[in-house]
């Protein structure tokens, strides 16, 4: 009994390796936290750019007044659906997406409200930076979906 406690006082005593394995082991969950937090900062501000085209989109879509209904008396905005997707679809094609990351970016939807509220979808697929390589490779990307709307006064 005597000698075994003694080799487990010996072994316990020398753990010269136990700190390499401790400090490997922190290194990778602190990198691998890291890594995770960039992408997830890069798909937000992937986000952000698609929502100021939504916006923009929007506003140019609420401008794009039809002539024919401008000036008759008539229920309703001044605007119709078709002139507003056109203008919309327009701007979104000239519209300076500066992303490399980001494609697929598409007009999913447009309506027009009575009071002359213009509401605009977009919809996108982005690549995640430091994962970019994966997703890219494997052919999958997170989708991404943003509203914009604008009224013309």
């Amino acid at each position: 009994m005597r000698r075994d406690l003694d080799a487990l006082r010996t072994r316990l005593a020398d753990a010269r390796g136990s700190m390499t394995i401790l400090t490997t082991g922190v290194l990778v969950v602190v990198l691998m936290v890291i890594g995770v937090g960039t992408a997830i900062t890069g798909v937000q501000l992937e986000r952000n750019g698609l929502q100021h085209a939504a916006d923009s989109a929007a506003l140019a879509a609420a401008q794009a007044v039809d002539p024919a209904r401008l000036y008759t008396a008539g229920e309703g905005a001044a605007i119709h659906r078709s002139s507003a997707r056109a203008a919309a679809e327009d701007h979104l094609r000239d519209y300076p997406h500066e992303t490399t990351s980001t494609e697929a970016i598409q007009l999913a939807d447009i309506s027009v409200d009575a009071d002359g509220t213009v509401h605009v979808v977009i919809t996108a697929r982005t690549h995640p930076p430091l994962a970019g390589w994966f997703t890219r490779g494997t052919g999958t990307a997170i989708p991404l979906t943003v509203e914009g709307e604008a009224r013309a006064r």
